[in-house]
């Protein structure tokens, strides 16, 4: 049918094109990367327990040491990754 329908458009204006936007496809893989969004931040949040439970009040957002990145540094890392696919995810 879209075929059909595609072909009868080309025909009246060859720039006039119909495509699907597989909507419920694109909320599964945006529901998949909150999921893998949401884990990295439960993570984050361990560390920042685990952090606050050493030192009472500091919250560590930074590392200075760029040779030797921190585990927290490497999760915002992947945190920030997953972030980006996720924005360009909804894009579409």
């Amino acid at each position: 049918m879209a075929a059909a329908t595609n072909s009868i458009c080309q025909k009246l204006d060859e720039n006039f094109m119909i495509y699907r936007r597989f909507g419920y496809l694109q909320s599964r893989v945006l529901l998949d990367k909150q999921n893998e969004l949401q884990d990295l931040e439960v993570m984050l949040d361990a560390m920042d327990k685990d952090d606050n439970e050493e030192d009472p009040g500091c919250l560590n957002i930074a590392d200075l040491n760029h040779e030797n990145p921190s585990p927290r540094k490497s999760l915002l890392g992947n945190i920030e990754r997953k972030f980006n696919e996720y924005g360009e995810s909804g894009a579409a």
